[in-house]
């Protein structure tokens, strides 16, 4: 809940200041976005609860300035007078200087010293020349000379002082928001990229679901429900079941690799339904795998660029052997876990490139794991074509 939210909803001195500030934070606003949002974010500071000990600390800071004042031979009165002149003057002042939105530079220090003095010296012989007058008292000129000389240096050395903090303050509260509106710049940044990145992943999840190949199946469907053909069933089974399951991955960061595998089931019934004897396939994950997090869809692209690239275009057809398991067991003398897709289809081309769906892959595999995952694509010496992903994450039990 923004600072403004809580003031406006709070007591009544509270909505009464909001309703104040408001106008004040807009017209802020105009000009410097992120200084009109710190001043909000102070105000919620101060004027709630959780504020209770700043005041006790600033009232507390009065108080030892008046006994300071008192210590000096000065009456309570004229001690606590003084006090809340000087101190009242000094917080509006400092904390003036730390919003300024402008630099201070020497002009501004020399400028702000001199008005200082001035007006210092015209209120004091004001104060004098009245208090004389309302008494009939004459003024005593060298009573008057010798504490203007006492007194001068101790002011000039306070009022510059005075004006070199409020100076360095100044330049502090604009490192603090350019720092402030750089980390907030990096937040925008990073979400922005996410979200990039979550847009990317939806897009890529939609295109796994190709339309022709939806539409294929569908007309395949028509034909052999017009035809009275016992295969319709079992096709609008599995084309249903491919639906379900990848819709419900849309959307997901990372699926159980056994989903993965049952969406690639239901494809490869899907493909064997339509090119009949032609598609075998063979799966067998081991079951500390298909417990293993993906993105999801990763499994899927092999499955279809095997069976388009390799099987489908081969006059006789071919198998799809799809396996995963633990990397010792594989024998690559290394922890982790591995995902292989295997077809003995047409083989890779000496001028063979990767395809959307394999650049698409490569880049997930860097955005999720980094360094920590690897995708190789090679030829087989007996014919077709072997995908493997190899996860540094470890799938299984040591031994």
């Amino acid at each position: 809940m923004s600072s403004t939210n809580l003031l406006s909803q709070g007591n009544r001195l509270q909505r009464a200041y909001y309703r104040w500030a408001q106008p004040r934070y807009a017209r802020i606003a105009l000009k410097d976005p992120g200084l009109a949002l710190e001043m909000e974010e102070v105000d919620q500071f101060l004027y709630s609860r959780r504020g209770l000990l700043a005041w006790f600390g600033w009232l507390l800071g009065l108080v030892g300035l008046t006994v300071g004042v008192r210590m000096t031979g000065a009456g309570w009165v004229e001690a606590a007078q003084f006090s809340v002149l000087l101190w009242v003057a000094l917080s509006l002042a400092l904390m003036s200087s730390w919003f300024s939105p402008h630099s201070a530079g020497s002009s501004t220090i020399v400028k702000g010293f001199v008005m200082s003095l001035l007006l210092g010296l015209a209120g004091g012989a004001i104060g004098l020349f009245a208090v004389k007058w309302i008494f009939q008292d004459e003024v005593n000129w060298a009573a008057l000379q010798e504490a203007a000389n006492r007194v001068t240096w101790p002011i000039l050395l306070l009022v510059l002082g005075i004006v070199l903090f409020s100076t360095f303050l100044s330049w502090a509260g604009r490192k603090a928001r350019q720092q402030r509106l750089q980390r907030l710049q990096l937040l925008a940044e990073r979400d922005a990229a996410r979200a990039a990145a979550a847009e990317t992943e939806l897009r890529l999840l939609q295109a796994q679901i190709h339309p022709h190949f939806v539409f294929n199946t569908l007309a395949t469907l028509q034909h052999w429900v017009d035809k009275a053909d016992p295969r319709a069933g079992p096709l609008l089974r599995e084309l249903t079941g491919f639906l379900r399951g990848s819709t419900e991955m849309l959307g997901r960061s990372r699926v159980p690799l056994g989903d993965e595998v049952r969406a690639a089931a239901h494809y490869l019934a899907i493909m064997q339904a339509r090119m009949g004897e032609r598609l075998r396939f063979e799966i067998d994950v081991d079951p500390p795998c298909a417990a293993q997090p993906v993105p999801p869809g990763l499994l899927l692209t092999l499955v279809e660029n095997a069976i388009e690239h390799g099987l489908e275009p081969k006059i006789e057809g071919g198998t799809l052997r799809l396996s995963s398991g633990c990397s010792d067991r594989a024998g690559h003398g290394q922890g982790g876990w591995w995902l292989r897709v295997e077809d003995d289809g047409l083989g890779l081309s000496p001028q063979a490139r990767d395809q959307v769906g394999l650049s698409n892959l490569r880049q997930r595999l860097q955005q999720h794991y980094g360094s920590r995952a690897r995708f190789t694509l090679q030829a087989l010496a007996t014919g077709g074509t072997r995908a493997e992903l190899h996860f540094e994450e470890a799938a299984c039990p040591a031994s």
